[in-house]
């Protein structure tokens, strides 16, 4: 009890926590009887030694129980995210339980650190935690949501909670098992799926109906408002015929353009500067420069933006015929230089029709369009 107060109020360290105690009113916590026992590191350390030893996981789940009943939270739609955790130094070694450092797929843009992989569970009524779990470093997402939709049908006591999660949830290996369990689940379709270029395609063409379903105020402003549109019509998956909600949001909107933008134009002072480089070393050739020119492109993801051309032009200039020094007899030759020219313009048309794809997002829900 004391190192749980001690977390929220205090966080004082082990060493230091003898005197925090000594600080501490009792009968303000009901708890006088306290006041009789001597606390001091060693103490604590054993406290934490034996906490080690259980099967925390199991203990966990009960306390979660407990609350949720005690203060009646409602479980119908629990959402799960995770995040990374890097860490500086040496920590060598792994817990009894498999928990260790590992390099993987940093959330925080390092990959040269070592980290862990934070996995929390919060309930819709109210945001509150009700599980959580550390995953070594090198794990992925779409490798943890059935052990976690696991333990939550555990808290929950039932199988058909709403689970909400990103989309590496979105694997069938997973939507399959959930759903043969009977559970329920919202989330977001990748990029790679086909269903989801097919959409876009069809948007770049054409317009679509849609109807705003969601205002609010858009958070941290108190004149500005954003909204969220469904486009109309029956939609589904490929396999296994799950329904699709395809989305508008008016910021996610905004943010798809200003992220667009400000891609083109790196792009273009990036040709620029390589367009300083071409005719010298490394650049002589127009498969090189041609091939220099599309890297960049690529690295911002804007290969159908962007057309590239390579020209050439030439040079002539005299030269001397021999060696010495040059008098009213030398003879001189003319030599042509090629030269390459590197241009480049943006496909309007091409960004035009990529802009009616802006905001829009796919959720899967795992009840089928005929239920």
């Amino acid at each position: 009890m004391l190192l749980v107060y001690n977390l929220i109020l205090g966080k004082y360290p082990l060493y230091r926590l003898q005197e925090w105690v000594e600080s501490i009113d009792f009968s303000c916590i009901n708890n006088e009887a306290c006041e009789k026992v001597k606390f001091n590191d060693d103490r604590f350390g054993r406290v934490l030694n034996k906490l080690y030893q259980v099967d925390r996981a199991s203990l966990m789940t009960e306390l979660v129980v407990f609350f949720v009943n005690e203060f009646n939270i409602g479980l119908e739609r629990v959402s799960n995210d995770s995040t990374s955790i890097k860490a500086f130094g040496q920590y060598p070694g792994r817990t009894k339980t498999g928990l260790e450092l590992k390099r993987g797929n940093s959330k925080d843009h390092r990959p040269d650190l070592k980290q862990l992989i934070f996995s929390l569970s919060v309930a819709g009524d109210g945001a509150v935690p009700i599980h959580y779990k550390c995953y070594p470093g090198n794990v992925t997402d779409d490798k943890t949501h059935i052990e976690t939709w696991n333990t939550l049908r555990k808290i929950t006591g039932c199988s058909d909670f709403l689970y909400v999660a990103d989309s590496k949830l979105c694997t069938d290996e997973q939507l399959s098992y959930i759903v043969n369990q009977g559970g329920r689940v919202v989330t977001i379709i990748p990029e790679t799926w086909k269903e989801v270029e097919s959409f876009k395609q069809q948007l770049r063409k054409t317009k679509k109906a849609k109807d705003i379903i969601w205002r609010r105020h858009k958070p941290g402003s108190d004149d500005k408002k954003e909204y969220f549109s469904a486009f109309r019509g029956d939609y589904v998956t490929v396999k296994r015929g799950y329904r699709i909600h395809w989305i508008c949001s008016s910021e996610k909107r905004k943010r798809d353009r200003q992220s667009r933008e400000t891609r083109l134009k790196k792009v273009e002072q990036s040709l620029a500067v390589l367009n300083g480089k071409i005719n010298k070393r490394g650049l002589k050739t127009k498969k090189t420069i041609e091939q220099a020119a599309q890297q960049i492109i690529k690295e911002h993801k804007l290969e159908k933006h962007f057309h590239v051309s390579i020209g050439t032009i030439t040079e002539s200039c005299k030269v001397q015929i021999g060696s010495g020094r040059p008098g009213k007899n030398t003879q001189y030759k003319t030599r042509i230089n090629r030269l390459f020219t590197l241009s480049w313009t943006q496909k309007k048309q091409v960004i035009k029709q990529e802009a009616q794809t802006d905001g829009v997002f796919p959720l899967l829900l795992t009840r089928r369009i005929n239920t």
